[in-house]
């Protein structure tokens, strides 16, 4: 009891002196910026088994449900949605997000058949009538994902036909608005209100929302595979020998799996760190941190030290996902690198490709190498070697110093605050992960966006539109 109570006290200080008290920062929805157009515009986001398991995670009635294509074949709904996706270049996220927002078809395990009918609200309007025979054309389930889709992406090929465009200014339920972007015009031309945009930005934060920073190693509470956040997807350890060649599993968060479902599947980990592997055509390369060098000869392996037996046989298709970062073509060009110390000064290098890089404190041998063993080396063979760049701190790793008392994570080699103690637990992290700098290292980093919460986006629509979801104040004006 005593450890955990100094573990919150120690949260509470390091915390303390982060912020104003009253200043508010959280995910907030921007009426000129609901959506970027990376996002709306990217149909290869999710391929059909990722929306099926999307919709069969939420129970979603969807995950059942099939009716015939366009081309007359009867399709699950994931296929049928995936389907309009690539034909008209509108993210499937889009689409599963318009399906709830329009209709409650991922989350209602029991909806009604004119729920089906008019999935999307396509040709619904506020003063339509389903009777009506133009409107009645676009029922049905299909004719609702293909028409939305289509619509879509033609806001964008006939502007000149529709209302909003990107930067030219628009009065929205009394409020000015100016969409920044494609995305944003097409939601307004879609629904052209705020309360229903705000309803779109809701749904897709709750289901696509990306919380966690490159660098985390995630898994979650329901599922025992782990995973490695990189470039805003998530990776799966192929094995737990894998993931031990890397990482200590202190460094494992438990996430719920809502959130882990917001990431898409990037290439997974396959090979141990410093895997010797083999192409089919006999080429070898070394596994060292997420990239491959190449073996220049034989005789460069034999004198090097390594054996045949070693050898991990690899296919063409997973060496292509590791960049080739080089040639090892002399037995001192070492991409392993080795720990270093001056026999005289005690002063610690890690020597990579023929390079001394100096470790200026012990925090980045904590976090960086705690089970690499260090070798003495005399002046004069250390003076041999040319200098290369400061050892900075591994992406992952929890960062504080007792001069500033803010606690950073390094993700993509830069160092990102947290701004309060609530968006620090809520991601999982425990306050025994932070690794104490004197700041000599940490300085060396650059300074990168704040870690916020941003992960519940419950708040009810009420004007004006740019409610914090998380915060202090409510009535924010555009």
């Amino acid at each position: 009891m005593k450890r955990i109570a100094r573990h919150i006290i120690i949260g509470i200080l390091i915390f303390s002196f982060l912020l104003p008290a009253q200043t508010t920062f959280a995910l907030t929805f921007q009426p000129n910026a609901i959506l970027s157009d990376e996002e709306f515009f990217d149909a290869n986001s999710m391929d059909a088994d990722s929306i099926q398991r999307f919709l069969e995670r939420r129970e979603s009635a969807l995950a059942t449900y099939t009716a015939r294509d366009i081309d007359g074949v009867t399709k699950r709904a994931a296929d049928i949605i995936w389907r309009a996706s690539k034909t008209h270049g509108i993210s499937p996220k889009v689409l599963l997000v318009l399906l709830q927002k329009e209709q409650s078809l991922i989350e209602n395990k029991k909806p009604s058949q004119y729920s089906f009918d008019w999935a999307t609200g396509y040709a619904r309007c506020d003063s339509c009538s389903a009777t009506d025979p133009i409107v009645a054309a676009y029922k049905g389930f299909v004719s609702q994902i293909e028409k939305a889709a289509w619509r879509k992406k033609y806001y964008t090929l006939e502007p000149q036909k529709f209302r909003f465009h990107p930067g030219e200014m628009q009065m929205v339920d009394g409020y000015p608005i100016t969409p920044n972007n494609w995305a944003t015009a097409v939601l307004y031309n879609y629904t052209p209100h705020l309360r229903g945009n705000f309803s779109f930005w809701k749904i897709w934060n709750r289901y696509f929302a990306k919380v966690f920073p490159d660098g985390m190693i995630v898994k979650s509470t329901s599922n025992p595979d782990v995973w490695l956040i990189q470039n805003g997807k998530r990776r799966l350890f192929s094995s737990i020998g894998v993931f031990r060649s890397r990482y200590d599993e202190q460094n494992i968060v438990n996430v719920d799996q809502t959130s882990l479902d917001a990431y898409d599947m990037g290439a997974p980990v396959k090979f141990p760190q410093y895997a010797l592997l083999q192409a089919t055509n006999g080429a070898v390369f070394l596994h060292v941190d997420d990239t491959r060098y190449g073996i220049a000869s034989k005789d460069i392996f034999r004198k090097i030290g390594f054996r045949a037996e070693e050898l991990i046989q690899a296919a063409d298709a997973d060496l292509i996902d590791i960049p080739l970062a080089g040639y090892i073509k002399a037995p001192d060009d070492n991409p392993m690198g080795n720990l270093i110390q001056h026999r005289g000064t005690g002063a610690v290098y890690y020597v990579q490709n023929g390079k001394k890089r100096p470790i200026l404190e012990k925090a980045v041998l904590k976090a960086n190498f705690a089970h690499r063993s260090i070798t003495p080396m005399e002046d004069h063979e250390l003076k041999k070697l040319p200098d290369g760049a400061p050892v900075l701190f591994d992406d992952g790793t929890l960062v504080t110093t007792p001069a500033t008392h803010t606690v950073y994570i390094i993700s993509n080699g830069q160092k990102r605050p947290f701004l309060s103690a609530d968006a620090f637990i809520s991601l999982g992290f425990q306050w025994g992960q932070i690794v104490r700098s004197n700041g000599r290292t940490l300085d060396l980093h650059e300074e990168g966006n704040p870690v916020d919460l941003g992960t519940i986006v419950d708040q009810e629509y009420t004007p004006p539109v740019t409610t914090t979801v998380l915060g202090v104040r409510k009535n924010a004006t555009l």
